[in-house]
């Protein structure tokens, strides 16, 4: 949705719905935010003053992003995200399960609880998207139709480069491969991180691995320690895209880092660039 279409009003809307499904009633905790608050907030300038800018831990992202860190019953750190993404000036509503920050080992008592509270999230993130979408609000999956649309009228030839795309959300990986496609590359999708691996213990190799930080089963750290282990892999480009704050150190192992969310032509921009160097 353009910026000068979104509303106020849009934005109770998305919370109204988040907040009936994250804290059902009768709730047996009370909620973390109170969206009466949003009442006293008119324009959507205001409403934006109530959200959170990102954080630091890296360069700022390209596009704009605003968080309200709703919560739910069981979790206090799953956020609503309103974010402009890949294509200037049009905003989406997602969920942020927020729970990629937390590490916590497989030899941990708490792990198999751990692990089972990550699926209710993610599970809660797709019932709450699922109800914008079908609100009539702009969620990933209108990303997607988007971005198919803008690939066909933005075709160019062909790259002669295969990119893997790693991306847990799946309509985002979906708009990314075809916006790829469109400029000229072939490109196939991976969701988590033990389906990345297992990708890449066939041949052929991709050409560059774009790799999301935060996936299920194994997040975009443990497939790079995977991956540079391999000698059939180490030296394989990896251009890696986040939401989250990032120790530079661990930036040593990537060819590139996208933050997000970023504009096409920083994508666009980036492959070209780290394909040619690998080339050269």
């Amino acid at each position: 949705m353009r910026l000068e279409e979104l509303t106020s009003a849009h934005v109770r809307r998305a919370v109204s719905l988040y907040m009936d499904r994250a804290w059902p009633r009768p709730a047996e905790t009370v909620p973390i935010f109170d969206p009466a608050q949003l009442e006293e907030a008119a324009t959507l300038e205001q409403l934006f003053a109530l959200c959170r800018k990102p954080e630091g831990g890296g360069s700022e992202p390209a596009h704009s992003r605003y968080t309200m860190r709703l919560g739910n019953e069981r979790y206090p750190f799953m956020k609503l995200v309103i974010q402009e993404y890949l294509v200037d000036g049009e905003f989406f509503f997602s969920v942020d399960t927020h729970d990629d920050h937390i590490d916590v080992a497989a030899g941990s008592p708490d792990h198999a609880q751990w692990q089972e509270l990550k699926v209710h999230n993610r599970t809660l993130k797709e019932a709450i998207e699922t109800a914008w979408h079908e609100a009539g609000l702009p969620t990933h999956r209108d990303l997607r139709a988007l971005a198919e649309g803008l690939a066909r009228v933005e075709r160019e030839g062909e790259k002669r480069a295969h990119i893997l795309v790693a991306d847990d959300e799946q309509h985002v990986a979906a708009g990314i491969a075809a916006l790829l496609e469109g400029r000229g590359y072939t490109c196939e999708c991976c969701y988590d991180g033990r389906q990345v691996l297992e990708r890449l213990a066939r041949d052929p190799l991709p050409d560059l691995l774009l790799l999301d930080y935060a996936m299920p089963e194994l997040d975009g750290n443990q497939v790079l320690e995977s991956l540079r282990a391999e000698p059939r892999t180490e030296r394989l480009p990896v251009l890696m895209a986040t939401a989250s704050s990032i120790r530079l150190e661990r930036l040593q192992r990537v060819s590139g880092f996208l933050r997000k969310p970023y504009p096409r032509e920083l994508l666009f921009t980036m492959l070209e660039r780290l394909l040619e160097s690998d080339h050269a």
